[in-house]
């Protein structure tokens, strides 16, 4: 179960607020060029080249990225692995937004935690 379901079924958010956190969490979250870039894994040339291939596919950037040979797929999964470190937590942003307090978040993180570990100790 996902953190953002369990705080609705805890009763603590709606799922509008959850769908307001996701939204400004993606807006928040760090573009995967601007990563390889400011790693030195890609140079500006081959971002342009990637962008314009994007226009015209369904295809995310690392994937582009990776047929036309710019990135490996370790490389891809290292930036991926950034930007998902990087982005805000969804229980940050509902602090932020006011729909839990931060003592909120702290004692629903504790019991979250617990139900994953209760979870898996009976699978």
């Amino acid at each position: 179960m996902h953190f953002g379901t369990f705080l609705v079924k805890q009763r603590m958010a709606t799922p509008e607020h959850i769908l307001q956190a996701l939204d400004r969490q993606m807006k928040k979250q760090m573009a995967v060029g601007k990563i390889a870039l400011q790693y030195r894994l890609l140079e500006m040339n081959h971002m342009f080249a990637i962008l314009n291939r994007q226009v015209d596919t369904d295809l995310k950037f690392c994937d582009i990225a990776i047929a036309l040979g710019f990135l490996t797929r370790e490389q891809a999964d290292f930036i991926l692995s950034i930007q998902m470190n990087k982005r805000p937590k969804l229980g940050e942003i509902l602090v932020e937004m006011g729909v839990i307090t931060p003592q909120q978040l702290a004692e629903a993180l504790v019991s979250y935690e617990k139900l994953k570990d209760s979870t898996i100790s009976t699978a």
